[in-house]
């Protein structure tokens, strides 16, 4: 397994020509296994201040350089979060930190749009934050679920993003207590209860969404 230092690891995720938004399917690409202890450690650095991708790297870069982390269809490197060498303590870091990324990047570069809709469709970075609680990978392969301290961290995550005054933040939390609320279906209905109670000006195809959401009925 590979120990890459942060530097190159950031290059290897997010340092790709723009019109390479699936660079990991290319011919020239070669997957090389990371340590898990190594990728979290440095996924916890990213997360810790993911605003700084921003002076660095596009939109499209930024978005493919996170789908390639989260999505086990492409990679899903940040599934090694659950691997039995990795310590809860860091399993716990790394919930309290996920939501940073919407707040300093989807919250900073994305429009008001709802993917829902299809609105916003043609920005990458924009359906990833529709997207993220859906294709995002962390349970270890081969074990049917994660483990509830962490289910529950990351629900209170999705917590903190769905509190983001941005329509379309709130949306990609909406969507994530959609599929994730069963994990923790009270603090989750309460979660969104108290979100439409807070927000009775928004669009009503959020309020829908919202609603559609405490019933695990969302796309």
């Amino acid at each position: 397994m590979t120990e890459p230092d942060y530097r190159n690891w950031l290059v290897q995720l997010f340092d790709h020509a723009e019109d390479r938004q699936d660079w990991w399917f290319d011919a020239d690409f070669v997957y090389e296994p990371i340590a898990p202890r190594t990728l979290v450690a440095h996924a916890l650095r990213l997360f810790e201040a993911p605003a700084l991708l921003m002076s660095r790297y596009s939109d499209g870069q930024i978005a493919a350089g996170f789908k390639y982390l989260i999505d086990s269809g492409c990679g899903g490197d940040l599934r090694l979060i659950s691997h039995s060498d990795v310590p809860q303590s860091d399993r716990l870091a790394l919930a309290g930190r996920i939501d940073r990324v919407y707040s300093q990047i989807f919250g900073a570069r994305c429009g008001p749009y709802l993917g829902h809709l299809s609105e916003g469709s043609e920005s990458p970075l924009s359906m990833l934050c529709y997207m993220w609680w859906d294709v995002i990978t962390l349970d270890p392969i081969g074990t049917p679920q994660l483990d509830a301290e962490f289910r529950e961290a990351l629900i209170e995550a999705m917590g903190r993003t769905l509190a983001l005054p941005h329509a379309a933040c709130q949306e990609g939390a909406l969507h994530g207590l959609g599929h994730w609320g069963n994990w923790a279906p009270e603090r989750s209905a309460a979660l969104i209860d108290a979100f439409l109670a807070e927000n009775r000006a928004m669009r009503p195809e959020l309020v829908a969404y919202a609603r559609a959401a405490g019933s695990g009925c969302v796309q």
